[in-house]
């Protein structure tokens, strides 16, 4: 067989082989390339999974900055709060509240707002508020309740003081009785001075307790008013030199009530006091007694120092009575006069009122309402010390009447030739008496007015209450006989003349101006006594 019938074979088997190597290279290709493919697949789901974490943990990590950032701003504006609160609370201790108890104490202070003008109306403003609220709520409960405490231990200490004073006054008395006769003069003025030193203590343990809340402590019977005035006036130091008066334009009996008749009588010698007290040595106080359309009206004028605006609110707070008033409101030392008349004027339903007076000084007036007022009955008489009414033209009749407070010069008194040593009824009629009140004696009593002294219609105002007498008390002296020169009848057969009333008269006015001498050497002025000022 030739050689070229073998190599076609051989040539086609070869270029199959090689075909079949080229397809199993091919699809070996292939699959290295699918596979190629399928890791550059998975490799990019691979790479787009990393960057989504990273993506999200970008994100988680921003925001996690974010709220760092806002948690720093948040804590530093916390401690800015935190500051501002506590420089608040710091001036809320230090100064608000330290300035809300004074200003419980003294109204004038003023409370300060919040140090941050921004904190108005915020609310630490309202809580704060709330805090000083309670406190003032606290301070003023508290303070009551000690205030309350005090003036019951006040009340309790000037009633044991007022009862042995006026034991002691009883005492006096009775020595006044007992040594009132010339040969006793220089002990009856060591009296006398002990007698108005104690009358001074029985005032002022009286003020003290009235302010109090305690009573007046004395009780008497329905007396004129214009007698009231004249035993107010010797309840204050030195009257017979700074006091001038009583005018009495009274033109009826009139009376006050036995309920209302010490009150009045401490009204008056306080204000009588107040105004001796704010005015100087040479200076007269005047007083008068006048009738008015609703009752009565005792006006009391000094030429003092005066008060200013700020006092004349005060006074007509304290004496309007309708302020409570609280011991530590007193001042130091306490000044408890206004207070005290206060408690009487809202008790009794009177009024007193104060106003600049014509001389510079002060004018006080007490009105009396005409319920506290009585009719005096036509047989009793006001004491001898008691003023006539002041009348536009004096009658011929009555030249020779009663004498008025206006005493003559200070003198020992001295024995009447005539009628036998003198011994008239006790000092103690011009003081008050704690349970009792003697009647005048009949003969120094004034003669009943004359038909041309009575006011005519047109003075006439309306009746006054009437009050009869259950029964006459007896004098606490010995009545004067028509054989020892009393007045028991007009005219007699007795060998002795009888005492008129113009000479007994005469006589007390003498053993009065005597009496005040006495107390004058015993008992020298204390122009700088704090404690009389109201």
């Amino acid at each position: 067989m030739p050689p070229d019938s073998f190599s076609v074979p051989i040539v086609i088997g070869v270029a199959v082989l090689a075909l079949v190597g080229v397809l199993i290279a091919h699809l070996r290709v292939r699959r290295d390339l699918a596979e190629a493919r399928g890791q550059l697949v998975r490799a990019r789901q691979a790479q787009e999974h990393l960057t989504r974490e990273t993506s999200a943990r970008d994100q988680r990590l921003a925001q996690a900055e974010r709220q760092a950032q806002e948690a720093a701003d948040l804590l530093i504006e916390a401690r800015a709060q935190q500051d501002v609160v506590r420089a608040e609370t710091e001036h809320l201790l230090a100064t608000r509240i330290p300035a809300l108890v004074s200003h419980l104490r003294a109204p004038h202070v003023i409370v300060p707002g919040v140090q941050n003008p921004a904190l108005a109306g915020t609310e630490l403003d309202r809580l704060h508020r709330g805090i000083l609220d309670a406190v003032a709520r606290g301070v003023r409960e508290e303070g009551e309740r000690i205030d309350e405490a005090a003036q019951a231990i006040v009340r309790g200490a000037m009633s044991r003081v007022q009862t042995q004073a006026l034991r002691a006054q009883d005492l006096l008395a009775g020595i006044q009785q007992r040594y009132s006769g010339d040969e006793h003069t220089a002990l009856l003025r060591e009296v006398l001075g002990l007698d108005m030193f104690n009358e001074l203590i029985i005032r002022r343990v009286q003020v003290t307790g009235i302010a109090c809340g305690a009573t007046p402590g004395l009780s008497r019977d329905d007396t004129y008013l214009v007698d009231l005035v004249v035993g107010a006036i010797s309840r204050v130091e030195n009257f017979e030199q700074r006091i001038e008066g009583p005018a009495n334009h009274l033109r009826r009996r009139i009376g006050v009530a036995a309920r209302a008749a010490e009150p009045i009588l401490f009204i008056t010698s306080e204000l009588l006091a107040n105004a001796v007290h704010h005015s100087h040595g040479t200076l007269k106080v005047t007083i008068a007694v006048h009738e008015t359309n609703n009752g009565a009206a005792i006006v009391i004028d000094d030429a003092g120092v005066g008060l200013n605006e700020e006092q004349y609110a005060r006074a007509t707070r304290l004496l309007s009575g309708g302020h409570p008033v609280r011991l530590v409101d007193l001042g130091n030392p306490p000044r408890t006069g206004w207070a005290a008349i206060g408690r009487q004027v809202a008790h009794y339903g009177m009024q007193v009122t104060v106003k600049k007076s014509a001389f510079g000084g002060v004018q006080a007036v007490v009105n009396i309402p005409a319920a506290l007022l009585v009719e005096m009955p036509e047989d009793s008489r006001p004491s001898v010390l008691a003023p006539e009414p002041v009348r536009a033209t004096v009658p011929a009749a009555v030249t020779t009447a009663i004498p008025t407070t206006t005493l003559p010069a200070p003198t020992v008194p001295a024995a009447t030739p005539s009628a036998g040593p003198l011994r008239p009824e006790p000092v103690t009629a011009l003081r008050p008496e704690a349970s009792r009140r003697p009647e005048p004696v009949a003969s120094l009593r004034p003669e009943p007015a004359t038909a041309s002294e009575q006011p005519g219609p047109a003075e006439a105002l309306a009746a006054l209450p009437q009050r009869r007498r259950q029964s006459r008390r007896s004098a606490s002296g010995p009545r004067p006989t028509a054989g020892s020169g009393g007045s028991g009848s007009s005219g007699g057969s007795g060998s002795r003349s009888l005492t008129t009333p113009e000479e007994a008269a005469r006589r007390w006015g003498d053993f009065q101006a005597g009496a005040e001498a006495g107390r004058r050497e015993a008992l020298p002025a204390q122009p700088h006594d704090n404690t009389e000022g109201n």
